[in-house]
């Protein structure tokens, strides 16, 4: 079906649309305009059994937090063998963009965004990867792809990661939506409670250990979280030793993605982003003892990553 079609039976034909900026998914997004109302088009590949996971995977998710009264956009129109979504405009002011322009404001969002993980965590989803610590550990194994020679440390960074998590990170697996960071959060302040942070981008949600969307949210190599107010959320809501080896694990993957974006992706921006990375590995390997010595090998043998 094209796009025409669906939007006409949608009853959105002859809508004006506006692209908007992507990320690093092969997904695309246009907003539509028609008659002072405003929609959002999801145009995503479905042609292969993974990508069809997925598109399946965002409707799911998105109805299970729709269901917990959450802001995750509604569905208006949907064509599953088309990859089409046609959905419900939350807006362009992200917690992004209240960083920047309103820190005051940020900051309420913030919490707001923290306290809406506490509900996310309550109530599980049926058949959704529940990966064990080594298999977190092995998620950070494409960063060693680009580092030679570095089967040993692979295995000693993997091995002393999975110990880690299983001793600073136990407990029963959670719903965890993964990408939580500042360009996936809509402020929305007319509405109440944790409905004032809209959800966008959680079709990779997995079951995985408590705090791990909150290491995600206050450690985003994008953006930075001013120091208070990232200690005071880790103090309601975790705990210190926890947060640094859920970071620890999320931007060590991290650290390879972006390296594989910028140079293998033709996406030369996400080069900007690696000293960020590098920075908040270190960190919270300086919060993980037994780790410190194979991280800081890591990063010593990757410095040239960053250089201009």
């Amino acid at each position: 079906m094209s796009h025409a079609a669906f939007l006409a039976a949608a009853g959105w034909g002859g809508a004006e649309a506006t692209p908007l900026a992507g990320d690093a998914s092969t997904r695309r997004y246009l907003r539509l305009s028609r008659d002072g109302r405003t929609a959002i088009l999801m145009v995503a590949p479905v042609s292969t059994a993974a990508e069809q996971a997925s598109y399946t995977a965002f409707r799911k998710i998105c109805t299970h937090l729709r269901s917990l009264t959450l802001s995750a956009p509604e569905e208006l129109h949907a064509s599953p063998r088309d990859g089409l979504i046609l959905m419900e405009d939350l807006g362009d002011i992200s917690l992004s963009r209240l960083l920047e322009s309103r820190p005051d404001e940020a900051r309420e969002a913030y919490e707001t965004a923290a306290a809406l993980l506490q509900i996310v965590k309550r109530q599980n989803v049926p058949d959704l990867a529940a990966p064990d610590a080594e298999e977190m550990a092995r998620m950070t194994a494409l960063t060693f792809d680009f580092v030679e020679n570095s089967d040993a440390l692979r295995v000693k960074v993997l091995s002393g990661l999975a110990q880690a998590l299983a001793s600073h990170a136990p407990g029963p697996s959670v719903l965890s939506l993964r990408d939580v960071h500042a360009d996936n959060l809509m402020w929305l302040p007319k509405r109440s409670a944790e409905a004032r942070v809209g959800l966008l981008d959680f079709q990779d949600a997995m079951m995985l250990p408590d705090g791990y969307d909150l290491a995600s949210l206050l450690d985003d190599p994008r953006r930075v979280v001013p120091e208070d107010w990232r200690c005071a959320l880790i103090e309601a809501h975790s705990t210190p030793t926890r947060i640094a080896t859920l970071s620890l694990q999320r931007n060590l993957r991290i650290l390879g993605i972006f390296r594989r974006l910028s140079t293998s992706f033709g996406k030369p921006a996400y080069a900007a982003y690696l000293p960020r990375t590098r920075a908040l590995v270190a960190r919270a390997a300086a919060a993980v003892p037994e780790l410190q010595g194979p991280v800081t090998e890591l990063l010593d043998r990757t410095a040239h990553w960053v250089e201009p």
